[in-house]
């Protein structure tokens, strides 16, 4: 599904394709270099590229005559996003037609995009003959097998010295520049408070939450809270709120009025709740939404300084999210409603969301799209146990059981950890890789689900995610939130 600016915008004219192997096919039949357009649904700069740049004459008819253009949203692919972004949306991947990188940018106006369209293809016809015989060759990633309790045990220290050091105590949040959100940060610091009860990582958490509410984060008509804020004092946010954040933080929320019985914030989890409830739950489904984007209207135009428009897919991974923290929220906060509409989101995704041939999909735009990301099936594994734990139903128990064995079985890595995609998927996306937040995830999900099965096969699952990655962590910074929950899972029960 091609999305465009909801501004005025002729990017509609640029023959567009979506990822996918006939558009390479296309490509090399036709011996012309790809472009892909790899963009957000919330991004001003994407939307600020269909109404110029994408809208210049000169450009449609240069990427019309010489390219084959692909657009994608993040969101929708992030196992492409995961290969090609290059430090933000929208950016520009300019490839040969077997996938080798030629260039990639950021932003760009009409002009230096007209020029760098003519630089490329004439680079791409001077070495063509060359890249045609040096096919892209998937480059399967190695790790170590096998971790003992004390290395991984050396690993989770190492993770919460590096996040710390992260930790802006003065503002809340984590580094001095832009801030965002980062629910699993949170998450894995409570994690550490519950482990130690060192009081430092409780009181970042705190604060941080404090310092969000009490900033321009904190959408103070609306309800909820932006994605993300220039400034270190959460300052000048970025206007659009995502349905993963909004249900992170929830959990977030919850987990420390659990410790701290202050009611502030249980009022932020309630708030947070009746913002999803009224803005981003879809009536139809019972499932959400995946995001809210405000827009600037025209000057002069009537209606308030915003317009705000709704990405209508809903997305599995971000649902099972949403689920988990609701499931939470009915204990905790004493409400049944809640309980309800997390199953309601769960049976949804059931029925709806997973592939012919087994494993979650991505998400559903009217039809279920794109099978077997480690992502989904990890989150979705960690929110059936949660709804098992809830109502003691054993389908739920059931269905996470055969998500488990669907990543033991189409996504191991023999040499260790998961992968992302599933075999079949990475003729146009040279291979598979192992990433710490998804194996992270993965981890947690084997961790959760032997503890509920009491099947300690499941638990070797998680040791092999967690044996994928060793040594230095603080190259990964706050990614390796993910990867140090699971590690706690792991190692205290």
């Amino acid at each position: 599904m091609l999305r465009f600016s909801p501004n005025a915008n002729r990017a509609h004219s640029i023959a567009w394709h979506e990822w996918s192997d006939a558009a390479f096919e296309r490509a090399q039949n036709e011996s012309k270099p790809v472009l892909l357009f790899l963009a957000a649904f919330w991004c001003r700069y994407c939307q600020r590229m269909d109404e110029e740049a994408f809208s210049d004459a000169e450009v449609i008819a240069l990427l019309n005559a010489y390219f084959i253009s692909l657009r994608v949203d993040y969101a929708q692919r992030p196992d492409v996003d995961a290969r090609y972004n290059l430090n933000g949306w929208p950016t520009l991947a300019f490839m040969a037609p077997h996938g080798q990188l030629l260039a990639a940018v950021n932003y760009l106006p009409a002009d230096q995009l007209k020029e760098l369209l003519i630089d490329v293809y004439i680079g791409y016809q001077q070495r063509e003959e060359e890249l045609g015989a040096a096919e892209q060759t998937p480059a399967e990633q190695a790790a170590p097998v096998r971790l003992s309790d004390g290395e991984l045990a050396a690993n989770l220290a190492k993770i919460s010295d590096s996040i710390m050091a992260l930790a802006d105590r003065t503002h809340g949040g984590y580094d001095r520049g832009q801030k965002f959100i980062h629910p699993q940060v949170n998450e894995f610091l409570l994690g550490r408070y519950r482990a130690t009860k060192d009081r430092q990582y409780l009181d970042q958490v705190c604060l941080t939450l404090e310092r969000m509410r009490a900033g321009a984060l904190y959408d103070a008509e609306a309800g909820a809270y932006f994605r993300t804020a220039s400034n270190p004092d959460w300052s000048h946010p970025h206007r659009e709120k995502l349905l993963a954040e909004e249900a992170g933080l929830l959990a977030n929320c919850l987990s420390v009025f659990r410790l701290s019985r202050r009611g502030e914030f249980r009022r932020m989890a309630e708030e947070i709740i009746e913002y999803l409830d009224g803005k981003l739950l879809d009536p139809a489904s019972g499932a959400f939404f995946g995001c809210e984007d405000f827009l600037r209207r025209e000057s002069g135009a009537s209606g308030g300084d915003f317009f705000t428009i709704i990405d209508r897919c809903i997305y599995v991974e971000a649902n099972a999210v949403a689920a988990a923290a609701y499931l939470d929220a009915a204990v905790l906060l004493d409400e049944s409603s809640y309980r309800d509409r997390a199953l309601a989101v769960m049976d949804f995704l059931l029925q709806h969301c997973r592939g012919d041939a087994g494993g979650m999909c991505h998400f559903f735009d009217g039809k279920p799209q794109v099978r077997g990301l480690l992502q989904d099936q990890a989150h979705m594994g960690i929110a059936l146990v949660d709804a098992y734990k809830a109502t003691g139903a054993d389908r739920y128990l059931d269905d996470a059981k055969r998500l488990a064995e669907f990543i033991l079985v189409e996504l191991k890595n023999s040499a260790g950890g998961f992968y992302d995609i599933l075999a079949q998927e990475t003729a146009a996306l040279g291979g598979r890789l192992t990433l710490i937040e998804l194996n992270g995830a993965a981890a947690t999900f084997f961790c959760r689900l032997s503890h509920a099965a009491r099947d300690a096969r499941y638990r070797d699952g998680a040791r092999h995610a967690l044996g994928a990655f060793a040594g230095d962590f603080e190259s990964y910074g706050i990614h390796a939130a993910p990867f140090g929950i699971a590690l706690q899972t792991f190692l205290i029960p």
